[in-house]
Protein backbone atom coordinates (compact mmCIF):
# COMPACT_ATOMS: atom_id res chain seq x y z
CA UNK A 1 0.00 0.00 0.00
CA UNK A 2 1.27 3.01 -0.83
CA UNK A 3 1.11 5.49 1.93
CA UNK A 4 1.90 9.27 1.84
CA UNK A 5 5.47 10.37 2.47
CA UNK A 6 4.37 12.66 5.05
CA UNK A 7 1.79 10.38 6.77
CA UNK A 8 4.82 7.53 7.65
CA UNK A 9 6.74 10.61 8.25
CA UNK A 10 4.94 11.23 10.79
CA UNK A 11 3.92 7.86 12.32
CA UNK A 12 7.17 6.63 12.43
CA UNK A 13 8.04 9.07 14.91
CA UNK A 14 4.66 8.16 16.57
CA UNK A 15 5.22 4.58 17.15
CA UNK A 16 9.09 3.85 16.92
CA UNK A 17 9.67 0.28 17.54
CA UNK A 18 5.81 -0.92 16.28
CA UNK A 19 6.19 0.46 13.40
CA UNK A 20 7.07 -2.02 11.62
CA UNK A 21 4.60 -4.10 13.03
CA UNK A 22 1.91 -1.37 12.18
CA UNK A 23 3.08 -1.21 8.25
CA UNK A 24 2.84 -5.15 8.17
CA UNK A 25 -0.98 -4.78 9.46
CA UNK A 26 -1.48 -3.22 5.97
CA UNK A 27 -0.94 -6.67 4.21
CA UNK A 28 -3.71 -8.30 6.03
CA UNK A 29 -7.18 -8.74 5.33
CA UNK A 30 -9.78 -6.19 7.00
CA UNK A 31 -12.11 -7.62 9.93
CA UNK A 32 -15.61 -7.63 9.52
CA UNK A 33 -18.17 -8.15 11.84
CA UNK A 34 -21.87 -8.08 12.48
CA UNK A 35 -23.86 -6.61 15.53
CA UNK A 36 -27.09 -8.39 16.54
CA UNK A 37 -29.96 -6.27 17.41
CA UNK A 38 -31.17 -6.68 20.84
CA UNK A 39 -34.31 -5.02 20.28
CA UNK A 40 -35.72 -7.74 17.72
CA UNK A 41 -33.01 -11.05 18.52
CA UNK A 42 -33.25 -11.10 22.36
CA UNK A 43 -32.59 -15.25 23.20
CA UNK A 44 -29.31 -16.38 23.14
CA UNK A 45 -30.81 -19.55 21.42
CA UNK A 46 -31.93 -17.35 18.47
CA UNK A 47 -28.75 -15.39 17.83
CA UNK A 48 -26.86 -19.28 18.19
CA UNK A 49 -29.84 -20.20 15.32
CA UNK A 50 -29.44 -17.18 13.17
CA UNK A 51 -25.14 -17.54 13.05
CA UNK A 52 -25.71 -21.35 12.12
CA UNK A 53 -27.69 -20.04 9.43
CA UNK A 54 -25.39 -17.60 8.01
CA UNK A 55 -22.44 -19.64 8.47
CA UNK A 56 -20.51 -17.74 11.34
CA UNK A 57 -18.64 -19.24 13.77
CA UNK A 58 -20.13 -18.24 17.46
CA UNK A 59 -16.61 -18.33 19.00
CA UNK A 60 -15.47 -15.11 17.08
CA UNK A 61 -16.95 -12.72 19.20
CA UNK A 62 -15.89 -8.97 18.99
CA UNK A 63 -14.55 -8.42 22.93
CA UNK A 64 -15.31 -4.71 23.46
CA UNK A 65 -18.98 -5.00 21.61
CA UNK A 66 -22.28 -7.03 23.19
CA UNK A 67 -23.21 -9.66 20.88
CA UNK A 68 -21.04 -8.73 18.37
CA UNK A 69 -19.55 -11.74 15.85
CA UNK A 70 -16.59 -11.53 13.53
CA UNK A 71 -17.54 -13.36 9.76
CA UNK A 72 -15.47 -14.53 7.06
CA UNK A 73 -15.13 -12.93 3.33
CA UNK A 74 -17.11 -15.81 1.82
CA UNK A 75 -19.80 -14.69 3.85
CA UNK A 76 -22.57 -12.36 3.03
CA UNK A 77 -24.85 -11.81 5.22
CA UNK A 78 -25.54 -8.50 4.06
CA UNK A 79 -27.27 -10.53 0.77
CA UNK A 80 -29.82 -12.21 3.65
CA UNK A 81 -33.46 -11.62 4.67
CA UNK A 82 -32.36 -11.11 8.07
CA UNK A 83 -30.49 -8.41 7.33
CA UNK A 84 -33.26 -6.78 5.15
CA UNK A 85 -35.38 -7.24 8.41
CA UNK A 86 -32.61 -5.17 11.05
CA UNK A 87 -31.67 -8.13 12.88
CA UNK A 88 -28.49 -6.94 12.61
CA UNK A 89 -26.03 -4.16 11.57
CA UNK A 90 -22.79 -4.52 9.66
CA UNK A 91 -20.15 -2.67 11.47
CA UNK A 92 -16.87 -2.72 11.16
CA UNK A 93 -15.45 -3.89 14.93
CA UNK A 94 -13.45 -1.01 16.32
CA UNK A 95 -16.17 1.15 15.69
CA UNK A 96 -18.41 -0.80 18.18
CA UNK A 97 -16.25 0.35 20.46
CA UNK A 98 -17.51 3.62 21.57
CA UNK A 99 -21.30 3.17 21.88
CA UNK A 100 -19.77 0.80 24.41
CA UNK A 101 -18.21 3.33 26.37
CA UNK A 102 -21.31 5.61 26.40
CA UNK A 103 -23.47 2.41 27.40
CA UNK A 104 -26.68 4.85 28.34
CA UNK A 105 -29.22 3.34 30.34
CA UNK A 106 -32.93 3.04 29.61
CA UNK A 107 -34.58 6.01 29.71
CA UNK A 108 -31.50 8.24 29.43
CA UNK A 109 -31.81 11.11 26.45
CA UNK A 110 -29.20 10.47 24.34
CA UNK A 111 -27.70 12.70 21.30
CA UNK A 112 -25.59 10.64 18.24
CA UNK A 113 -24.48 14.27 17.13
CA UNK A 114 -22.33 12.92 13.38
CA UNK A 115 -24.50 9.79 13.27
CA UNK A 116 -24.35 8.71 9.86
CA UNK A 117 -24.82 6.21 8.56
CA UNK A 118 -26.23 4.91 11.84
CA UNK A 119 -23.85 2.19 13.41
CA UNK A 120 -23.44 4.10 16.96
CA UNK A 121 -27.09 5.24 16.94
CA UNK A 122 -28.31 1.64 16.71
CA UNK A 123 -25.99 0.41 19.01
CA UNK A 124 -27.16 3.11 20.98
CA UNK A 125 -30.49 2.45 21.13
CA UNK A 126 -30.07 -1.61 22.27
CA UNK A 127 -29.02 -0.10 25.34
CA UNK A 128 -31.75 2.39 25.48
CA UNK A 129 -34.76 -0.73 25.07
CA UNK A 130 -37.58 1.37 23.67
CA UNK A 131 -37.65 3.69 26.58
CA UNK A 132 -35.76 7.25 26.61
CA UNK A 133 -35.07 9.40 23.72
CA UNK A 134 -32.33 9.21 20.50
CA UNK A 135 -31.51 12.22 18.87
CA UNK A 136 -29.74 10.93 15.56
CA UNK A 137 -27.61 14.30 13.57
CA UNK A 138 -26.34 14.03 10.69
CA UNK A 139 -25.42 17.77 8.95
CA UNK A 140 -25.01 16.09 5.10
CA UNK A 141 -28.52 16.06 4.16
CA UNK A 142 -28.08 12.96 2.01
CA UNK A 143 -26.29 10.97 4.41
CA UNK A 144 -28.77 11.67 6.97
CA UNK A 145 -31.60 9.69 4.54
CA UNK A 146 -29.26 6.79 4.81
CA UNK A 147 -29.08 7.22 8.67
CA UNK A 148 -32.92 7.21 9.27
CA UNK A 149 -33.09 5.02 6.76
CA UNK A 150 -31.04 2.23 8.74
CA UNK A 151 -32.99 3.56 12.23
CA UNK A 152 -35.79 2.26 10.40
CA UNK A 153 -34.82 -1.04 9.56
CA UNK A 154 -33.10 -1.67 12.85
CA UNK A 155 -37.38 -0.54 14.05
CA UNK A 156 -36.18 1.72 16.83
CA UNK A 157 -39.27 3.34 18.07
CA UNK A 158 -38.28 6.59 19.79
CA UNK A 159 -35.39 7.77 17.81
CA UNK A 160 -35.73 11.36 16.02
CA UNK A 161 -33.09 11.74 13.34
CA UNK A 162 -32.41 15.63 12.37
CA UNK A 163 -30.19 17.24 9.98
CA UNK A 164 -28.41 20.07 11.59
CA UNK A 165 -25.23 22.05 12.31
CA UNK A 166 -24.14 21.41 15.85
CA UNK A 167 -24.85 25.05 16.64
CA UNK A 168 -28.11 25.22 15.72
CA UNK A 169 -28.79 22.13 18.13
CA UNK A 170 -27.32 23.59 20.64
CA UNK A 171 -28.82 26.44 20.77
CA UNK A 172 -32.16 24.32 20.63
CA UNK A 173 -30.78 21.25 23.68
CA UNK A 174 -29.27 23.60 26.20
CA UNK A 175 -28.41 21.05 29.34
CA UNK A 176 -30.97 18.36 27.65
CA UNK A 177 -29.32 15.25 27.23
CA UNK A 178 -27.77 12.91 29.49
CA UNK A 179 -25.18 11.57 27.33
CA UNK A 180 -24.09 12.42 23.77
CA UNK A 181 -21.66 10.39 21.39
CA UNK A 182 -19.65 12.60 19.01
CA UNK A 183 -18.22 10.93 16.63
CA UNK A 184 -16.11 13.42 14.90
CA UNK A 185 -15.73 13.82 10.95
CA UNK A 186 -11.83 13.30 10.84
CA UNK A 187 -8.74 12.98 8.37
CA UNK A 188 -9.63 9.20 7.97
CA UNK A 189 -5.85 7.73 8.59
CA UNK A 190 -7.47 4.55 10.52
CA UNK A 191 -9.26 3.81 7.06
CA UNK A 192 -6.77 3.84 5.19
CA UNK A 193 -6.73 -0.31 4.93
CA UNK A 194 -10.75 -0.61 4.23
CA UNK A 195 -11.18 2.63 2.36
CA UNK A 196 -7.78 2.75 -0.18
CA UNK A 197 -9.86 6.44 -1.53
CA UNK A 198 -8.98 7.83 2.11
CA UNK A 199 -5.57 8.11 1.03
CA UNK A 200 -5.51 10.08 -2.08
CA UNK A 201 -7.75 12.42 0.46
CA UNK A 202 -5.27 12.44 3.23
CA UNK A 203 -3.08 15.68 3.93
CA UNK A 204 -1.78 17.42 6.73
CA UNK A 205 -3.88 20.51 5.75
CA UNK A 206 -7.06 18.42 6.09
CA UNK A 207 -6.32 16.89 9.84
CA UNK A 208 -5.75 20.47 10.70
CA UNK A 209 -9.31 21.31 9.23
CA UNK A 210 -10.47 18.08 10.76
CA UNK A 211 -8.98 18.85 14.78
CA UNK A 212 -10.63 22.54 14.19
CA UNK A 213 -13.93 20.86 13.55
CA UNK A 214 -13.36 18.90 16.01
CA UNK A 215 -13.34 21.16 18.18
CA UNK A 216 -15.90 23.40 17.49
CA UNK A 217 -18.38 20.13 17.62
CA UNK A 218 -17.07 19.25 21.16
CA UNK A 219 -17.70 22.76 22.27
CA UNK A 220 -21.33 22.80 21.11
CA UNK A 221 -22.14 19.19 22.56
CA UNK A 222 -20.81 20.44 25.80
CA UNK A 223 -23.41 23.01 25.61
CA UNK A 224 -26.09 20.01 25.32
CA UNK A 225 -25.45 17.78 28.07
CA UNK A 226 -26.51 17.57 31.69
CA UNK A 227 -24.42 18.31 34.85
CA UNK A 228 -23.35 14.63 35.51
CA UNK A 229 -23.80 13.45 32.01
CA UNK A 230 -21.16 11.81 29.58
CA UNK A 231 -19.47 12.56 26.27
CA UNK A 232 -17.52 10.03 24.49
CA UNK A 233 -15.49 11.70 21.77
CA UNK A 234 -14.16 9.06 18.71
CA UNK A 235 -12.29 9.47 15.37
CA UNK A 236 -11.16 6.82 13.24
CA UNK A 237 -8.19 8.08 12.87
CA UNK A 238 -4.41 8.19 14.43
CA UNK A 239 -3.53 11.61 14.36
CA UNK A 240 -3.06 12.77 17.51
CA UNK A 241 -3.64 16.49 16.34
CA UNK A 242 -7.16 14.87 15.96
CA UNK A 243 -7.70 13.15 19.23
CA UNK A 244 -5.42 13.95 22.74
CA UNK A 245 -4.84 17.52 21.51
CA UNK A 246 -8.48 17.93 20.91
CA UNK A 247 -9.25 16.38 24.26
CA UNK A 248 -6.36 18.44 25.73
CA UNK A 249 -8.17 21.44 24.22
CA UNK A 250 -11.60 20.45 25.24
CA UNK A 251 -10.36 20.00 29.09
CA UNK A 252 -8.64 23.24 29.28
CA UNK A 253 -11.93 25.46 28.02
CA UNK A 254 -14.39 23.12 29.99
CA UNK A 255 -12.73 22.39 33.64
CA UNK A 256 -16.41 21.08 34.65
CA UNK A 257 -15.45 18.11 32.70
CA UNK A 258 -13.07 15.12 33.41
CA UNK A 259 -11.24 12.76 31.58
CA UNK A 260 -12.70 9.15 32.54
CA UNK A 261 -10.96 6.97 30.63
CA UNK A 262 -8.99 7.16 26.78
CA UNK A 263 -7.84 4.30 24.56
CA UNK A 264 -6.54 3.48 20.55
CA UNK A 265 -7.28 0.78 18.98
CA UNK A 266 -4.35 -0.03 16.71
CA UNK A 267 -4.71 -2.79 13.88
CA UNK A 268 -1.64 -3.92 14.58
CA UNK A 269 -2.62 -5.44 17.97
CA UNK A 270 -6.27 -5.76 17.71
CA UNK A 271 -9.18 -6.94 15.05
CA UNK A 272 -10.20 -4.03 13.56
CA UNK A 273 -9.24 -0.71 12.31
CA UNK A 274 -8.01 2.71 13.93
CA UNK A 275 -9.55 4.23 16.27
CA UNK A 276 -9.97 6.39 18.93
CA UNK A 277 -12.13 7.04 21.75
CA UNK A 278 -12.36 9.12 25.02
CA UNK A 279 -14.94 9.15 27.89
CA UNK A 280 -15.82 13.12 29.31
CA UNK A 281 -17.72 13.48 32.50
CA UNK A 282 -19.27 16.73 33.24
CA UNK A 283 -19.26 17.48 37.05
CA UNK A 284 -20.36 21.49 36.70
CA UNK A 285 -23.24 23.41 34.83
CA UNK A 286 -24.13 24.58 31.32
CA UNK A 287 -21.47 27.18 30.00
CA UNK A 288 -24.04 29.59 29.82
CA UNK A 289 -21.63 32.15 27.62
CA UNK A 290 -20.88 29.35 25.31
CA UNK A 291 -24.89 28.84 25.10
CA UNK A 292 -25.44 32.58 24.02
CA UNK A 293 -22.71 32.11 21.45
CA UNK A 294 -24.80 29.42 19.62
CA UNK A 295 -28.12 30.94 19.75
CA UNK A 296 -26.97 34.34 18.05
CA UNK A 297 -25.52 31.68 15.01
CA UNK A 298 -28.79 29.56 15.23
CA UNK A 299 -31.06 32.40 15.03
CA UNK A 300 -28.96 33.79 11.71
CA UNK A 301 -29.35 30.61 10.26
CA UNK A 302 -32.51 29.29 11.46
CA UNK A 303 -35.34 31.06 8.26
CA UNK A 304 -37.55 28.81 6.63
CA UNK A 305 -36.51 25.74 9.18
CA UNK A 306 -40.24 24.83 10.57
CA UNK A 307 -42.04 21.68 10.29
CA UNK A 308 -44.96 21.87 8.02
CA UNK A 309 -46.71 19.38 10.96
CA UNK A 310 -50.26 19.10 12.24
CA UNK A 311 -50.35 18.71 15.72
CA UNK A 312 -53.60 16.54 15.78
CA UNK A 313 -55.49 14.20 13.76
CA UNK A 314 -58.86 15.08 12.03
CA UNK A 315 -61.57 13.60 13.30
CA UNK A 316 -62.07 11.55 9.50
CA UNK A 317 -58.27 10.96 9.83
CA UNK A 318 -58.66 9.20 13.61
CA UNK A 319 -61.45 7.09 12.14
CA UNK A 320 -59.44 5.74 9.18
CA UNK A 321 -56.41 5.37 11.54
CA UNK A 322 -58.70 3.58 14.10
CA UNK A 323 -59.98 0.99 11.75
CA UNK A 324 -56.84 0.23 10.03
CA UNK A 325 -55.70 -0.89 14.00
CA UNK A 326 -58.64 -2.47 15.03
CA UNK A 327 -58.35 -5.11 12.15
CA UNK A 328 -54.83 -5.14 11.88
CA UNK A 329 -52.71 -4.28 15.36
CA UNK A 330 -53.07 -6.24 18.61
CA UNK A 331 -55.12 -4.18 21.16
CA UNK A 332 -52.10 -3.81 23.15
CA UNK A 333 -49.97 -2.06 20.28
CA UNK A 334 -53.23 -0.27 18.96
CA UNK A 335 -53.72 1.65 22.36
CA UNK A 336 -49.92 2.45 22.19
CA UNK A 337 -50.35 3.62 19.33
CA UNK A 338 -53.20 5.64 19.70
CA UNK A 339 -52.92 6.94 23.54
CA UNK A 340 -49.64 8.50 22.49
CA UNK A 341 -48.37 12.07 20.55
CA UNK A 342 -49.09 11.86 17.66
CA UNK A 343 -48.25 14.24 14.75
CA UNK A 344 -48.68 14.86 11.24
CA UNK A 345 -46.01 15.84 8.72
CA UNK A 346 -48.65 16.28 5.83
CA UNK A 347 -50.18 13.78 5.18
CA UNK A 348 -48.08 11.38 7.18
CA UNK A 349 -48.29 10.37 10.63
CA UNK A 350 -45.84 9.96 13.25
CA UNK A 351 -45.66 8.77 17.00
CA UNK A 352 -43.07 11.17 18.50
CA UNK A 353 -41.71 9.33 21.62
CA UNK A 354 -42.95 9.40 25.01
CA UNK A 355 -40.15 11.54 25.98
CA UNK A 356 -41.12 15.21 25.77
CA UNK A 357 -38.87 16.88 23.01
CA UNK A 358 -39.57 19.91 20.72
CA UNK A 359 -38.85 19.66 17.24
CA UNK A 360 -40.23 22.75 15.91
CA UNK A 361 -37.81 24.95 13.85
CA UNK A 362 -35.68 21.91 13.24
CA UNK A 363 -34.92 20.18 10.12
CA UNK A 364 -36.51 16.25 11.06
CA UNK A 365 -36.13 13.38 8.64
CA UNK A 366 -37.71 11.89 11.05
CA UNK A 367 -40.12 12.44 13.91
CA UNK A 368 -40.45 9.03 16.11
CA UNK A 369 -41.83 6.37 14.60
CA UNK A 370 -43.69 6.54 11.23
CA UNK A 371 -46.97 5.21 11.57
CA UNK A 372 -48.09 5.72 7.96
CA UNK A 373 -49.94 7.85 5.35
CA UNK A 374 -53.24 9.26 4.97
CA UNK A 375 -54.77 8.52 1.62
CA UNK A 376 -58.25 9.24 -0.13
CA UNK A 377 -60.65 7.13 2.58
CA UNK A 378 -57.93 5.12 3.58
CA UNK A 379 -54.61 4.70 5.63
CA UNK A 380 -51.57 2.98 4.55
CA UNK A 381 -49.77 1.42 7.18
CA UNK A 382 -45.75 2.19 6.71
CA UNK A 383 -42.86 -0.50 6.41
CA UNK A 384 -40.99 1.99 9.90
CA UNK A 385 -44.33 0.20 11.47
CA UNK A 386 -43.89 -3.33 9.95
CA UNK A 387 -40.15 -3.39 11.43
CA UNK A 388 -41.21 -1.96 14.84
CA UNK A 389 -43.47 -4.55 15.46
CA UNK A 390 -43.58 -8.26 16.68
CA UNK A 391 -44.86 -11.30 15.52
CA UNK A 392 -47.88 -11.22 18.42
CA UNK A 393 -48.30 -7.43 17.76
CA UNK A 394 -50.22 -8.06 14.38
CA UNK A 395 -53.88 -9.81 14.11
CA UNK A 396 -53.50 -10.75 10.28
CA UNK A 397 -49.82 -12.68 9.81
CA UNK A 398 -47.87 -13.91 6.66
CA UNK A 399 -45.45 -16.83 7.84
CA UNK A 400 -42.47 -17.56 5.71
CA UNK A 401 -39.14 -19.26 6.11
CA UNK A 402 -35.72 -18.66 5.04
CA UNK A 403 -36.06 -21.44 3.06
CA UNK A 404 -38.99 -20.60 1.19
CA UNK A 405 -38.48 -19.73 -2.39
CA UNK A 406 -41.65 -16.92 -1.94
CA UNK A 407 -39.17 -15.68 0.63
CA UNK A 408 -36.67 -13.98 -1.89
CA UNK A 409 -39.52 -13.27 -4.25
CA UNK A 410 -41.30 -11.25 -1.71
CA UNK A 411 -38.12 -8.97 -0.93
CA UNK A 412 -37.83 -8.48 -4.98
CA UNK A 413 -41.56 -7.36 -5.21
CA UNK A 414 -43.34 -10.43 -6.12
CA UNK A 415 -46.84 -11.35 -4.73
CA UNK A 416 -46.99 -14.12 -2.05
CA UNK A 417 -49.19 -17.51 -2.96
CA UNK A 418 -50.53 -18.58 0.18
CA UNK A 419 -51.71 -22.45 0.22
CA UNK A 420 -54.86 -23.80 1.08
CA UNK A 421 -54.49 -24.40 5.10
CA UNK A 422 -52.19 -20.33 5.19
CA UNK A 423 -55.35 -19.10 3.17
CA UNK A 424 -57.28 -20.50 5.60
CA UNK A 425 -55.57 -18.80 8.48
CA UNK A 426 -55.26 -14.93 7.24
CA UNK A 427 -57.99 -12.80 6.44
CA UNK A 428 -58.68 -10.28 3.71
CA UNK A 429 -57.13 -6.74 4.29
CA UNK A 430 -53.87 -6.33 5.13
CA UNK A 431 -51.56 -8.22 6.47
CA UNK A 432 -47.82 -8.43 8.33
CA UNK A 433 -45.56 -10.54 6.33
CA UNK A 434 -43.56 -12.58 8.73
CA UNK A 435 -39.97 -14.35 7.78
CA UNK A 436 -39.02 -16.95 10.70
CA UNK A 437 -41.08 -15.07 13.18
CA UNK A 438 -39.57 -11.66 12.04
CA UNK A 439 -41.46 -8.88 10.31
CA UNK A 440 -40.55 -8.10 6.62
CA UNK A 441 -42.68 -6.11 5.83
CA UNK A 442 -46.49 -5.48 4.76
CA UNK A 443 -49.08 -7.64 2.28
CA UNK A 444 -52.55 -7.36 1.14
CA UNK A 445 -54.60 -10.84 1.45
CA UNK A 446 -57.26 -11.24 -1.29
CA UNK A 447 -58.09 -14.93 -1.13
CA UNK A 448 -54.77 -16.93 -2.10
CA UNK A 449 -53.22 -14.00 -3.25
CA UNK A 450 -50.74 -11.49 -0.90
CA UNK A 451 -50.42 -8.46 -3.02
CA UNK A 452 -46.79 -6.58 -1.64
CA UNK A 453 -46.20 -4.05 -0.32
CA UNK A 454 -42.60 -3.89 0.42
CA UNK A 455 -41.30 -0.54 -0.61
CA UNK A 456 -39.82 -0.01 -4.17
CA UNK A 457 -36.92 1.36 -3.18
CA UNK A 458 -35.33 -1.48 -1.15
CA UNK A 459 -36.60 -4.52 -3.78
CA UNK A 460 -33.57 -6.28 -5.54
CA UNK A 461 -31.09 -6.16 -2.46
CA UNK A 462 -30.95 -10.08 -2.37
Amino acid sequence: MNLPIEFEKKMKAFLGNEWDDFLYSYDNNRFQALRFNTLKVQSPEERMRILKTLKISSDKKVSWANEAYYFDENVRPGKHPYHEMGLYYIQEPSAMSAAALLAPKPGMRVLDLCAAPGGKSTQLATYLGDSGLLVSNEINTQRSRILSQNIERMGIKNAIVTNEDSFVLASHFPGFFNAIQVDAPCSGEGMFRKLPEAIEQWSMENVAICAARQKEILDNAAVMLKPGGTIVYSTCTFSKEENEDVIEYFLERHPDFTLEEMERFWPHKVDGEGHFVAKLVRRGCVDTDLKADRKTKKNKNSKNRKNETKPALTKENMKLLSEFLDETISEDMAAWIKNSRLVMFGEQLYRLPDMEVDIKGLKVQRAGLHIGEFKKQRFEPSHSLALALKLNDAKNVVKLTCDNPQTIGFFNGQSVMLSDEQAAECKKGWALVCVDGYPAGWGKVNGAQVKNHYPKGLRNKI
